[in-house]
């Protein structure tokens, strides 16, 4: 297994942004079986209703969403490209609840903390298009006990992929998305079990590549 260690603002920056002019596309587009469904509004003004990911990305998922169907499984992809906007305001958000709790902190060590929950804009992998945000459910759309759900920063220890405390099932639910979603090259965020990259700075540091094929693009649809 690679690393398990939770790659950091500074790891990831390490890596050069360029971008190979891929297409968006909604991520069912190679697998209508993919379950698609914002949790959050956000993004309607500019996708609709729609997902989108890049499409490398989406071919991938269609693969890994077919060898699910054969385990008895379904992925739920609630999140993937995100206006560079929207991450900026995620980000200012966050850090800003931050500051008040540390209040002596630098900016560097201020947005290395606020990476924790939402990327720093300039190295995030959603506004890319080459990040997804997904979690499994059974082909009959029963839940799938994963420890949390998606984005509960209630208790944020439990979030990261290796959290202490999760029961044998949780912990086997989580490896065989993760294990999935590696088997064909894409990156987890070990910070939140949710999170997975192809593509985007994330992904060239996961898998020391010196730059991403992805780069923040201003997207509407």
């Amino acid at each position: 297994m690679k690393n398990t260690n939770i790659l950091s603002f500074t790891d990831v920056a390490k890596a050069d942004s360029n971008d190979n002019n891929e297409a968006l596309v909604d991520v069912r587009t190679y697998n209508a079986s993919i379950r698609a469904v914002y949790e959050k509004s956000d993004m309607i003004p500019y996708t609709g209703n729609s997902i989108f990911v890049r499409d490398t990305l989406a071919k991938k998922l269609a693969v890994i969403e077919t060898e699910f169907s054969r385990i008895g499984y379904s992925m739920q992809v609630v999140y993937g490209y995100r206006h560079p906007e929207i991450q900026e305001k995620y980000f200012e958000k966050r850090k800003q609840i931050l500051r008040l709790k540390n209040p002596t902190a630098s900016e560097i060590e201020l947005d290395e903390l606020t990476h924790r929950f939402v990327a720093v804009p300039s190295v995030a992998g959603h506004p890319t298009g080459g990040a997804v945000d997904v979690t499994l459910v059974k082909t009959d759309g029963a839940f799938v006990d994963m420890g949390t759900k998606i984005a509960d920063f209630s208790d944020v220890e439990k979030i990261e992929t290796f959290a202490k405390d999760l029961t044998p099932t949780q912990v086997e639910n989580r490896r065989i998305l993760r294990d999935a979603m590696i088997k064909e090259e894409l990156a987890p965020f070990y910070g939140e079990w949710w999170h997975f990259s192809y593509g985007d700075r994330e992904w060239a540091t996961f898998y020391g590549k010196s730059s991403s094929l992805y780069a923040p693009i201003d997207f509407k649809r």
